[in-house]
């Protein structure tokens, strides 16, 4: 017999039980009643010593707060201060690393002390704040000190206002005179053209350059023709003062024949040139010395190498003041008499053969990629190449591949854009992303300096070896570099 199998469900309704909530309700309200009926509740003597409790309990937490906070603070502080202590000695590692030593700092430092010995602080500061040397620095170091001295009354007053003020005090000096310093070693001036008058006495010029020897100088005689004269008058050298002047009165202007003014002009010139050692027309820091010295007479160029090792614009203004004190004169001489002689030479004359890394507005103070620390890039090269040549700034701060366009945009009066290279022309890869010079071009050659060789960034001491001259064809120039583009002078 089948039988059928049923499912059988036997629900349960479930159902809410109030009263049994309502108790639960009920019971807490209850405790909590239990809680607050005043016959339970503490003794007021009992509530004082809570309150007593709760106040220390209260302070000793503030007083832990507080303290966490100030020793996180103190230690935050320190931690500072240590990081501040580390990248200031950084700082000075690199400042050491990358900048030169001038070699006649320390003897500036005995000489300038020796000058002021016996003067007074105040005193000091006057002198140095009235000094015309550079305009830039002594600017900077006359409102600096204005501020001092309008601060603080005496050395006396100074004293008072402790450490931190004789530091700041220090560190304006130093900086001070650190700027006036970096502007040494080189010639930074635009270059104007010569005169159709000095350009008349470029044979004759030539030719007693010949006889004494040094013919690769003619542009320097050019120069200081210009300077002196413009070409102009019976005594277009202005050296009749000169010791090498034995027909006429040594007196301003004592020559008057043109001819005969060069003959003891480049006599001169010679003679300071074996004073001051100049092995050729690329060492520049000897030029310099030699040209300041046809401007100072005898005494200049010995004093400069006895007192410092060479020529630089900070001698040369101490040199003047000195001799304006000896002689109770008001001018002696043109401190600044490198720059305006080379202003009238060409570009590739006037910034050497060579980079003269001694030009510390070049290579470092003024130099964009130096303030980044990029010493040894081909952009940092090239900067400081044009800067030694043209006296300003070529306006580039990019790649090197940009450097054409930005320097052509820069100025766009001086500059054009061309796919064949002048003299003194800047040069980009279009390919390769690079920068240079260009020196000279003969014909299809091509002679140029670049930078970063070994590639890589380096220091400044080993940024001043890795560059060369190197002559391509232009065929093999726009190969290695896959095409390039000039920014011509015009």
């Amino acid at each position: 017999m089948n039988s059928i199998k049923t499912k059988q469900s036997i629900q349960t309704i479930k159902t809410k039980n109030s009263k049994e909530n309502l108790n639960h309700f009920i019971k807490q309200q209850t405790i909590h009643s239990k809680e607050n009926n005043k016959e339970d509740s503490p003794s007021p003597k009992a509530n004082a010593s809570a309150r007593a409790i709760d106040n220390i309990s209260n302070t000793a937490k503030s007083t832990a707060y507080e303290s966490a906070f100030r020793a996180k603070k103190y230690i935050k502080q320190k931690l500072e201060q240590h990081r501040t202590k580390k990248q200031i000695e950084r700082t000075t590692a690199i400042m050491d690393s990358s900048i030169p030593k001038v070699t006649y700092m320390s003897k500036a430092k005995r000489y300038v002390q020796k000058k002021i010995k016996a003067s007074s602080i105040k005193e000091a500061a006057d002198r140095i704040i009235t000094r015309p040397a550079i305009q830039t620095s002594a600017k900077f170091i006359s409102v600096s000190f204005n501020v001092v001295k309008k601060t603080i009354g005496g050395i006396n007053a100074l004293l008072s206002f402790g450490t931190g003020v004789i530091l700041i005090v220090i560190m304006t000096l130093f900086i001070g005179t650190f700027s006036v310093l970096a502007q040494d070693g080189g010639s930074n001036s635009m270059v104007l053209p010569l005169s159709p008058e000095v350009l008349a006495y470029e044979e004759t010029i030539t030719r007693y350059a010949e006889e004494n020897g040094i013919e690769d100088f003619v542009p320097i005689l050019e120069a200081i023709m210009m300077q002196e004269s413009k070409g102009l008058g019976d005594d277009p050298m202005q050296c009749s003062e000169s010791a090498f002047n034995t027909k006429y009165p040594r007196i301003p202007n004592g020559i008057n024949d043109p001819e005969y003014s060069i003959e003891c002009g480049v006599k001169t010139f010679s003679d300071c040139l074996n004073r001051a050692n100049v092995k050729d027309k690329s060492d520049t820091e000897h030029l310099y010395l030699a040209i300041q010295g046809y401007n100072y007479g005898n005494g200049y160029i010995e004093w400069a190498i006895s007192n410092f090792g060479g020529y630089s614009k900070y001698n040369a203004q101490l040199f003047s003041d000195d001799m304006k004190a000896k002689l109770n004169a008001s001018t002696y001489g043109d401190p600044e008499y490198v720059d305006h002689v080379m202003q009238y030479v060409t570009v590739t004359f006037r910034g050497g053969i060579n980079p003269n890394f001694n030009n510390m507005e070049a290579w470092i103070t003024k130099n964009p990629y130096a303030k980044v620390g990029l010493y040894g890039q081909c952009t940092w090269f090239a900067w400081g190449r044009f800067y030694e040549l043209y006296g300003y700034d070529p306006g580039f701060t990019g790649n090197g591949w940009n450097c054409v366009d930005q320097l052509v945009e820069a100025h766009p009066d001086l500059f054009e854009r061309s796919l064949s290279p002048k003299p003194g022309s800047v040069f980009s890869g279009i390919g390769v992303n690079h920068v240079g010079i260009v020196i000279a071009v003969n014909d299809n050659n091509v002679t140029i300096q670049e930078g970063n060789l070994d590639g890589k960034t380096n220091t400044f001491q080993d940024a001043k070896t890795d560059w060369h001259t190197v002559t391509y064809t232009l065929n093999q120039l726009r190969s290695y570099y896959r095409g390039v583009e000039f920014a011509n002078p015009k």
